[in-house]
C-alpha cells in the first residue's frame, strides 16, 4: 500500500502545469535572460510568448509549463527581488480552451484616426469571431503624407459560422472607416 502511494506521488509531481505570465517595467538588457534563468532553475519549459518595447517599456507575455511540485517556489522566485523593477502576475491555466473552429489572418491598412480597434473588435465580436492575436502600428505615410493604421490579427470563427458572411461584414465596414481589410 505505502508504494502505490509513493509511485502516485511521483506521478503528480512529473505532471507540469500551465502557467501564463504578463509582466511589464523599464526597458533594459537582461529582462528575458532574468526570466528564462528562473524558470530553467525550476525545470520549467518556456512554451510559447510575445514580447515588446513599447515607449521604453518591457512588456511581455508567456506560456510556461512548470513540474506541478515546482509551482509555488517558481511563483515566489519570478516575484522576487531579482525581478522588482517588473509589475508580474502569474496565472495557473486550469484547461487548454479550445479556439472556435478555423483561424484567419486579417490585415487592415488606413489613414489613422481614433476607433478603428473598437469598430473592427465590435464587428468581429457581433459576428461571434475571437481575436487570437493582434499587432498594430502607426507608420508615417510617406507618399500621402499623414500616418497609416496598420493592424495584423489572427482571428477565429465558428464551425457553423460563414467566412462569405464575415467578409461582407468587414467589406461594408472597411467603406466606412475607409480603410483596406483584407481576410485570408
Amino acid at each position: 500500500m505505502h508504494r502505490c502511494r509513493h509511485i502516485q506521488k511521483s506521478e503528480e509531481e512529473s505532471m507540469k502545469k500551465s502557467l501564463v505570465i504578463t509582466l511589464i517595467g523599464d526597458d533594459r538588457p537582461g529582462i528575458v535572460e532574468t526570466v528564462s534563468n528562473i524558470l530553467n532553475a525550476h525545470q520549467g519549459e518556456w512554451v510559447e510568448s510575445h514580447m515588446s518595447n513599447l515607449v521604453g517599456k518591457f512588456a511581455g507575455i508567456l506560456h510556461v509549463q512548470v513540474p506541478a511540485d515546482h509551482v509555488e517556489s517558481f511563483k515566489q522566485d519570478i516575484r522576487s527581488e531579482k525581478t522588482s523593477f517588473l509589475s508580474i502576475r502569474v496565472e495557473e491555466v486550469i484547461t487548454d480552451a479550445p479556439r472556435l473552429g478555423p483561424t484567419y489572418r486579417l490585415q487592415l491598412v488606413g489613414q489613422d484616426h481614433p476607433g478603428i480597434v473598437y469598430r473592427i473588435s465590435s464587428a468581429l465580436k457581433d459576428y461571434g469571431a475571437a481575436v487570437e492575436d493582434l499587432d498594430t502600428e502607426v507608420v508615417d505615410a510617406s507618399m500621402a503624407g499623414g500616418q497609416l493604421f496598420k493592424a495584423n490579427m489572427v482571428i477565429s470563427i465558428g464551425e457553423d459560422s460563414s467566412v462569405e458572411t464575415l467578409r461582407d461584414v468587414l467589406e461594408d465596414l472597411a467603406n466606412e472607416l475607409i480603410v483596406d481589410i483584407d481576410l485570408e
